[in-house]
């Protein structure tokens, strides 16, 4: 946990002190579009996508081997899971059940990579029927993650969303 904050830390400085121009330029070197993936980026990006389809298919055991067991913290709107079981049994897992015509897409993942940690921001779509009520929404989200071994595993996410506008691209 210290070494995320140290790289948030190093981060805050650097967008503090630059000016705009150099800012500008530090975030495209930092956050390359997922179109330019490099090395490390592909994985991180793809336990992303991984994360997403096993929610679409309400797979909570593949989650289970994407989240980072009693390590992770889930953010979402005002709210916040502290741990893989929390989180399953008290917040995805029951939502899952009533989702029906579920899909859940991220797009635009731009990753940065330093040692063993891994920071992306993304956008997602999501679309469900939830009984009576029809979810539609974009949004943004931010993902911590950890490489353990070979592979990558979430630590922290954070999103929020909002209904979809007409002027919305449509769901990937």
């Amino acid at each position: 946990m210290q070494r995320i904050r140290t790289v948030i830390t190093a981060l805050a400085a650097l967008g503090a002190t630059l000016p705009l121009g150099a800012q500008e330029a530090a975030r495209r070197d930092r956050m390359a579009p997922d179109t330019v993936l490099r090395g490390e980026q592909v994985g991180v990006a793809g336990a992303i996508r991984a994360l997403f389809a096993a929610a679409e298919r309400k797979d909570l055991v593949a989650l289970d081997t994407l989240y980072a067991g009693d390590s992770l913290t889930v953010v979402e709107g005002a709210g916040i899971n502290r741990g893989w079981v929390d989180y399953r049994d008290h917040h995805i897992g029951p939502e899952l059940k009533q989702f029906a015509n579920f899909r859940y897409r991220p797009y635009e993942i731009q990753v940065r990579v330093a040692g063993p940690l891994a920071w992306a921001i993304f956008q997602y779509a999501i679309a469900a029927d939830a009984g009576e009520r029809k979810v539609d929404a974009v949004g943004r989200g931010t993902a911590i993650l950890e490489r353990r071994g070979a592979r990558w595993v979430v630590r922290h996410t954070q999103t929020t969303s909002r209904a979809r506008r007409p002027s919305d691209p449509p769901i990937p």
